[in-house]
């Protein structure tokens, strides 16, 4: 047997982690002991029966492997298995528009609508999609701008989008990424009906901070925001996602204004994101206060979770993402102005000069340095943006960290911390 080449050990004061990344199993050892470990792993045909029970779970688990096993191509295998290359990911972003102006926001909010005209082209793609027997399902995912701002457009559209898949036998599922501030109980019904089954809806800390950034004159955005949350838990599932900064990670504070909107039959449904704001320098958040919201949101009955590397959505093999003015792109943080892609009457999206070699994941790009790398199965390599950026710049994919060992053991804390908070243990690390 051979060791995998994807182990990693990960230093946490009197205890060590030691988790694979292509089964993401895990378990933690005496930081003291970590060596003796190291080279059972590294060197496991060295021993002899006195640790078979041990090397036969750690063989189980990934840790080692038979000396014939390709581990590069398994690490490929698990990231392919991530592209549903049968289901159709149709993003749409029906404005560009946002009742609302908070300071984090990648976009500039210009004035675009989506016409009758670009939505029957969007129906037709659709149809085509549904039309191809190798495609199993449609994942329907709205967007914005604040996309509820064209609310009669998501009515009608997601209802013909759930007919067009369902009449063919096909899958279907929708989501809304919102704000939450244009919903009410009626709305919330309708919705259902049409065949939403989920939402993400961001906060930003306590109710007065949230406020504060999510400007409503004469309004409490936050009271609005929770109190839909709590009605669209009663029905289908809502992620809760806190975008933190140094300045509004205030644990207590947070958990006891959200506990106070969200009824106890709501909270089943409801998963805490915690999500730091990309502006802000990771050095300047104080890692305690995450732990602590985390833990907290776990005494509450909410469960939460951390984010986690792994392949952008916008890499599934049949995704496009649809902006008002019927451009397209892979990428939803695109500029409309800048989207090559551009949707046709007859559904079908025509690339002047060709479909971008950015369509192609990392890991099968050309010239990638993803493909060798030690983190391959748990990082999957950068986005759409960011690759087409480094081939515009390089020619060719280089790694998206400055300091790669350091940011991807805190993303592989944060799914042993997943997995703790899925069996509702809290964590002290």
């Amino acid at each position: 047997m051979k060791s995998s080449r994807y182990n990693y050990f990960i230093n946490n004061g009197e205890n060590t982690i030691v988790f694979n990344g292509i089964t993401e199993k895990f378990f933690e050892i005496k930081s003291e002991n970590a060596d003796i470990y190291k080279q059972l792993i590294k060197n496991p045909d060295s021993y002899g029966d006195e640790v078979s029970f041990f090397l036969n779970k750690l063989n189980r688990d990934g840790f080692v492997l038979d000396n014939d096993r390709d581990e590069k191509d398994i690490a490929e295998k698990k990231l392919t298995g991530q592209l549903a290359e049968n289901l159709c990911h149709l993003m749409v972003m029906p404005t560009y528009q946002c009742n609302l102006r908070c300071w984090y926001c990648v976009q500039d909010h210009q004035d675009l609508w989506m016409t009758e005209e670009i939505v029957d082209r969007v129906k037709r793609r659709i149809d085509l999609k549904m039309s191809d027997p190798s495609i199993e399902g449609l994942h329907l995912s709205w967007f914005g701008g604040e996309p509820l701002m064209a609310y009669d457009i998501i009515v009608g559209l997601t209802r013909y989008a759930r007919e067009a898949a369902v009449s063919r036998n096909k899958s279907f599922s929708c989501v809304i990424t919102t704000n939450g501030t244009l919903l009410n109980a009626e709305r919330i019904l309708e919705l259902k009906e049409c065949g939403v089954s989920s939402y993400q809806i961001t906060i930003d800390g306590k109710r007065s901070y949230h406020n504060s950034v999510k400007v409503m004159p004469n309004e409490d955005s936050f009271a609005i925001t929770m109190k839909n949350i709590d009605l669209i838990a009663r029905h289908t599932r809502c992620s809760l996602r806190f975008n933190y900064t140094s300045e509004n990670l205030s644990p207590e504070e947070i958990i006891q204004d959200v506990d106070s909107f969200i009824s106890d039959d709501s909270k089943g449904n409801i998963s805490f994101l915690l999500y730091k704001v990309w502006q802000e320098n990771e050095d300047t958040i104080n890692s305690g206060d995450v732990i602590s919201l985390f833990n907290r949101s776990i005494e509450t009955g909410i469960r939460p979770e951390l984010p986690r590397p792994g392949i952008c959505y916008s890499d599934q093999t049949h995704y496009d993402c649809i902006f008002p003015d019927g451009k397209v792109e892979k990428c939803d943080n695109e500029s409309p102005s800048a989207a090559r892609g551009v949707l046709k009457e007859t559904g079908e999206i025509e690339w002047p000069g060709g479909a971008p070699s950015s369509h192609m994941t990392a890991f099968r790009q050309k010239d990638s340095e993803c493909s060798e790398c030690i983190y391959l199965p748990l990082c999957g390599g950068p986005c759409v943006a960011k690759r087409k950026n480094m081939l515009d710049r390089h020619g060719h994919v280089v790694c998206q960290y400055d300091n790669k060992r350091r940011q991807m053991e805190g993303m592989i804390k944060n799914i042993v911390r997943n997995n703790y908070a899925a069996s509702r243990l809290k964590v002290n690390f």
